[in-house]
């Protein structure tokens, strides 16, 4: 089950983008200013873990050597905590109660789904320098320990050239769902903006 879940993985955007369409709130200016910066992060931090790792778009686990630079000096998901950013962004956009929602059930299919099956995997390959880097890393959170050492780790490894290849499917998605959002949200609600509804 967890393969498949694995596999279809970016599907989840899809059906979380249509519930948004189905029940859509009134716009808010408050929510507006509060998830455009969380979604522009959780981008800006998928073009960072794209651009050191050699490729992550497979419907298989592989992994050819075991990344600990860039944002995964920080973090173990770094792509996954910008689906976190970007999802959130469009929670709120759609309405304050879509964000603890959006987030229980990111925790459930990413926490308890997806990334154990990746770390079993990453385990069975790297052995003994797997279960290192994951007892000094933090999963989703960046970790501020061993500041300097993780500041170095960080300047390691970016392909810029990698990075939009590998992203730029995502930004486009992450734009048209942003988009059709926003259109749904004013489309139907013309007549009252919120400041912070």
């Amino acid at each position: 089950m967890k393969s498949v879940i694995f596999k279809y993985r970016g599907l989840l955007w899809g059906i979380f983008a249509i519930s948004v369409f189905i029940f859509p709130a009134h716009p808010s200016l408050l929510r507006m200013v509060i998830a455009i910066p969380l979604m522009i992060a959780g981008q800006l931090l998928r073009f960072w873990a794209a651009g050191v790792i050699p490729k992550y778009r497979t419907l298989t686990l592989d992994a050819p050597l075991l990344v600990v630079w860039g944002p995964y000096a920080w973090m173990r998901n770094p792509l996954y905590a910008g689906n976190a950013l970007l999802g959130c962004g469009w929670s709120l956009m759609a309405g304050w109660a879509w964000a603890p929602l959006f987030m229980l059930l990111f925790m459930v299919i990413y926490s308890l789904l997806i990334i154990p099956y990746e770390e079993q995997f990453l385990l069975a390959r790297f052995k003994g320098e797997y279960l290192r880097y994951k007892s000094e890393t933090p999963g989703m959170f960046p970790s501020f320990s061993s500041f300097r050492r993780r500041l170095a780790r960080s300047r390691e490894g970016f392909d810029g050239k990698r990075s939009w290849f590998m992203e730029r499917h995502s930004l486009r998605m992450n734009l048209l769902v942003t988009v059709l959002i926003l259109v749904r949200l004013f489309l139907f609600h013309t007549d009252s903006i919120s400041i912070g509804r």
